[in-house]
This record gives structure tokens, sequence and C-alpha cells, in this order.
């Protein structure tokens, strides 16, 4: 089995700059960057009920502190059951500009009772433009996007770049509420400049850029899950994300860069699943121990 270190593989030095190309500029400094911490963070966000709307209703996206000049807007209908949501984003810089380690944006439902749902990744385009078109089970939710190390992630970030805001001429009688939710920061590990690739300094195509961006995701997603213990306690489901991670780069070497790109998230969602069935036996084991020591006692 290889071995990895603690460190994470960023896009250090990277920007777009237009259809197809990106370019070397403004490498980010070495910092401590964050790793699932235990602690928990509360907000609030409001949050709209869409279960009995027949009519398409809007929403805006505002940019929170961290990133004030984003916007973006959202047409949300209640179709069968599940509510669809056509969302679009402009002003979203790399998110690399919050740590290194950030790589991608994702947006997330958040229920009154403070569940959680990934919605999907928001790909940049070259004007720092995205959208998406995703449904959700929720019938009443708010709305926010969080900068994120990889695609897949299971709980959002502290970094939340945008949030819903309610429109003053949204149509129809819409129950609004105070959506509180529980983030999880993540901890602090220091980043090993050593291990990570060097960045090449042309030009490169887009195809090749979304190649290079997947294969770092699934490179934090694995590394995160190997730092909480899924390679002990999920083995098989992490052997196969290491091996899937390995196979991604061997496609983006010999510039196979779609199947670099499938594998990589492949590699990417098995590693997250992976660190989730690490997470749940670690908390059995926990509690095993605590009530052995108990009846010890």
């Amino acid at each position: 089995m290889k071995s990895f270190c603690l460190s994470v593989f960023v896009l250090s030095g990277f920007l777009v700059t237009g259809y197809g190309q990106i370019r070397e500029d403004e490498a980010p400094q070495s910092t401590t960057v964050p790793l699932y911490q235990l602690t928990v963070v509360g907000r609030t966000i409001q949050a709209v009920n869409y279960g009995h709307r027949s009519l398409p209703t809007k929403i805006d996206f505002r940019g929170t502190v961290l990133l004030p000049d984003a916007k973006g807007g959202a047409t949300i209908k209640n179709e069968r059951g599940a509510t669809v949501i056509d969302a679009k984003f402009e002003r979203l810089s790399l998110p690399t500009r919050f740590g290194s380690q950030f790589l991608t944006y994702v947006l997330w439902a958040i229920t009154p009772d403070g569940r959680t749902a990934n919605l999907g990744e928001i790909v940049l385009n070259p004007s720092d433009k995205g959208k998406l078109h995703v449904t959700t089970e929720f019938p009443a939710f708010g709305l926010m996007v969080t900068a994120e190390p990889y695609f897949s992630v299971a709980q959002p970030s502290d970094v939340v770049v945008m949030e819903n805001k309610v429109r003053p001429d949204t149509i129809g009688k819409i129950q609004v509420v105070e959506a509180k939710y529980e983030l999880l920061p993540r901890g602090q590990f220091t980043l090993d400049e050593q291990a990570v690739a060097a960045p090449p300094t042309k030009k490169v195509r887009m195809n090749e850029y979304e190649a290079i961006t997947a294969v770092y995701q699934a490179q934090n997603a694995v590394q995160i899950a190997q730092s909480q213990g899924a390679e002990r306690l999920a083995h098989e489901v992490f052997s196969k994300a290491l091996a899937l991670f390995e196979q991604a780069q061997s496609y983006k070497e010999t510039k196979d860069y779609k199947r670099a790109v499938m594998t990589a998230r492949e590699a990417a969602q098995t590693a997250e699943d992976a660190r989730a069935i690490a997470a749940k036996r670690a908390a059995a084991e926990q509690k095993i121990e605590q009530v052995r020591l108990g009846s010890v006692r």
C-alpha cells in the first residue's frame, strides 16, 4: 500500500485567462490549512417552503463578507414531489483565494431543522460564472454556496461565500423561517509544499485544466479520508479510492483527459464514502471504549 504524507495537492499558480487556457499567476503562500475539526459553527439563513407551488418562484443569491461582489439567482419550481432548481452565479473568483486546499464551489440546501444536502458542484467558466440545474426532495430549504476541497463532500465547510435572499417581487405566499444549520470547520495541518506537484508554467487548454482540477480534488479527498483513519477503518473502500486516484493520474499523464476527469471524480466520491464509513466506525469504537472503561470502574 502506498502511503501518503498529510498534504493537499493544490492548483497553486493557475488562473483562467480565456476559453481553453489558464495561466500561471500569484501562487498562494505556504499556509496552515483546515481539515475537519470537531467544533461546530452555528449560522442562520432564510428558508422558503416550495412544497405547494405549481408556478416557478425566483430568489436571489448574494455574496457574504467573504465574497461580497458575488451574485446570482435561481428559478425554483415544485414538480411531482421534487423541487427543481435552475441557478446561475457570477463574480465567483477562484476558490483558492480562501486557502490553497479549496478547489471548487458546492451548492447546498439546508432545511429548517438543520439537515444539509450537497446539490452539486458549481463549475466556473473563464468569466467567473457558473450554473446548475438540480433537484432536491426537500420541500422547504435555504440555499448557500461554500468553497470545498472536492466536489463530493458530505457536509459544508465554514467558508460560506453566498446565501439565498428572498426577492421583494417573489410571487405567491411563501413561508419564510430561520434555518439553523451546523457547519463543520476543518481542523489544522501544515501543507507539505514538497509533496505538491509543480504546476506547469505554460498555458494549457481547458480539457487539460479540467483534468488537473479533477485529479487534485481526488488527491484532497483521498488524503482527507486517510487523515480520518479510513485506511484502517474502511480499508477496502479506501484502497479502491486510492487505486482510482492513481489510475486518474496515469490517464492525465498520457493526456487521456476525458478518462482522467471521469476516474478522478469516481476516486473523490469513493474516498468520501471511505471517510464517512471511517467516521461511523470510529464513533462506534469510541462508544465501546467508553462502555468498557465504565464497566472497569
